[in-house]
């Protein structure tokens, strides 16, 4: 297993393996890169330098009470790629994942930053007469602080469904056991702070500013965005590249693996021959 620790003794879990264009995987609210990229790592690492890592207070990292925001995540984000001297960085965040993204993109900047893959996520979950692609399709403060509420107070009634709403095809109960189980390796505490830090924040300013290749992938079949959000996302960010997962709901890596791993390595290998092209 490799650490390393961040200025405030906090132990960040990585894995980095194979060859060819660095891709850094972001995972979501609550996971962890080894169960939920299980999927996807061993086919990236067969063409690409692939990094993954948890989340501070997620997964095999430490567990503290300090840092668990959108900009504590992104400087532990930098603070990775800098300790791994990472750069012309495709950065692939799901869920939770893509603030991390945009917030680093917007705090720290995107020197390291050769592209981005945003998976199944809103830029805003209130919703309002004004913006209807909020979580659920309907979503409130009122909304957060429940769900926030009951992450502390009843934790596996809470989280179940939520997790049950990542997927398009309903998972068994011993599956669900499993993903469940994992989660809570993220302290309770941590998985409601988190959702009163990032919920209500609004990035839809910022994507037409990006100005990096970026491919979108969403399902089709997302309860947890329902309703053409990958559209919407794909006219708002000048260069990007939309793919839909007709069989996924919110997590299109887990429900076709295969073509989500054919469809970022394709958008990988194409950016850096775009590269190649504008520097000769």
């Amino acid at each position: 297993m490799a650490y390393i620790e961040t200025a405030d003794g906090v132990p960040l879990y990585y894995d980095e393996r194979g060859e060819g264009e660095t891709v850094v995987l972001v995972h979501g609210w609550s996971c962890d890169s080894e169960f939920w990229w299980q999927k996807n790592a061993d086919a990236l690492a067969a063409d690409h330098h692939l990094v993954t890592y948890d989340l501070r207070g997620h997964g095999l990292s430490g567990k503290t009470d300090d840092g668990h925001s959108m900009s504590g995540y992104a400087a532990d984000l930098e603070f990775l790629m800098e300790e791994l001297d990472l750069s012309d960085v495709t950065l692939v965040g799901w869920s939770m994942g893509v603030p991390v993204i945009l917030t680093y993109l917007e705090e720290v900047g995107d020197e390291r930053v050769l592209a981005l893959g945003l998976i199944d996520q809103t830029p805003k979950f209130f919703t309002d007469d004004e913006w209807e692609f909020g979580l659920m399709g309907e979503f409130s403060e009122e909304g957060m602080e429940g769900l926030a509420d009951g992450i502390e107070a009843d934790r596996a009634e809470t989280a179940k469904p939520v997790i049950q709403a990542f997927f398009g095809e309903p998972r068994s109960d011993e599956e669900l056991a499993e993903m469940y189980a994992r989660t809570t390796l993220t302290p309770s505490s941590v998985a409601a702070s988190l959702l009163r830090d990032f919920f209500p924040m609004d990035f839809r300013e910022q994507l037409a500013e990006l100005a990096l290749p970026t491919l979108l992938c969403y399902g089709e079949q997302s309860v947890v965005f329902p309703g053409p959000l990958g559209e919407w996302m794909h006219e708002q960010i000048p260069d990007s590249e939309l793919v839909l997962f007709d069989e996924s709901g919110h997590s299109p890596f887990w429900e076709e693996p295969e073509k989500f791993n054919e469809s970022l390595s394709g958008f990988v290998r194409g950016v850096a021959e775009r590269e190649a092209v504008n520097a000769d």
